[in-house]
């Protein structure tokens, strides 16, 4: 996500979280953790709870969600190619609503691939269906389609639904 994850972010005690997170994600080899930021919008929204494993991380192929760490911040994006260069393996990623590939991430920065989302009661797996990749274009495209998106989710949820009552 371009904001990253919940504790993530410029200052030192942010960084410092974030290591944190890393850590327990290396140690232990599990993790779930908040998303925050829009750039994975339709398939990860803020709020949204993922659940990463690091010994699937180098497994990662073109369609996974990875989450990696890069200058005190977690970033989880899309891979979009998995390359080979000077005998090692790198990963082209980017946010599904994000126009721009993210520089090449590396094996040293790669902590583990997203194997589940949480929202609401719900588990999805992190899959991307061709609605799913027509939105994401489309968002990568508009900020005003985002923005709107985002404001029509809070507002939905803010009613406690669609507002619609049934009644016998």
């Amino acid at each position: 996500m371009t904001k990253a994850l919940t504790a993530c972010g410029s200052t030192a005690r942010e960084a410092l979280g974030c290591e944190l997170a890393a850590e327990v994600l290396r140690s232990s080899g599990r993790l779930r953790l908040r998303a925050t930021g829009a750039s994975m919008l339709p398939a990860v929204w803020p709020g949204d709870i993922l659940s990463v494993r690091s010994h699937e991380a180098v497994e990662a192929l073109p369609g996974d969600i990875v989450l990696f760490g890069r200058q005190g911040r977690l970033v989880a994006h899309r891979v979009v190619e998995r390359t080979l260069c000077q005998d090692r393996i790198q990963w082209v990623t980017r946010g599904d609503s994000v126009e721009g590939n993210d520089a090449p991430v590396s094996s040293q920065e790669l902590l583990g691939r997203v194997t589940a989302i949480e929202r609401g009661s719900g588990r999805l797996t992190p899959h991307q269906s061709l609605a799913s990749r027509f939105a994401s274009w489309i968002l990568c495209r508009s900020g005003l389609a985002t923005r709107l998106l985002l404001r029509l989710r809070a507002w939905v949820l803010g009613a406690g639904g669609w507002g619609f009552e049934v009644r016998d």
